[in-house]
């Protein structure tokens, strides 16, 4: 069962980290305006509806791998 959920996380995790930077490419090409990639973590940028769809979906499932993490780690120490 611990196996199985550590495949899991992984597969989640990795999902989540390939749609956030598919979203950054997407905008970075569109605007050429690579240094707002960067600072699309803490500041607003204007992303287009598909380009937000992805990085929403994408921190959706980075923050759903980290509490799998935390409940894996909870209940099988």
């Amino acid at each position: 069962m611990d196996i199985a959920l550590f495949w899991i996380e992984k597969s989640i995790l990795v999902a989540g980290i390939i749609f956030v930077l598919t979203s950054v490419t997407q905008y970075g090409r569109r605007s050429h305006d690579w240094k707002g990639v960067i600072t699309m973590f803490y500041k607003r940028v204007p992303m287009s509806i598909s380009e937000y769809k992805w990085y929403r979906l994408g921190i959706a499932l980075l923050v759903c791998a980290v509490l799998l993490r935390i409940i894996v780690l909870t209940l099988w120490p």
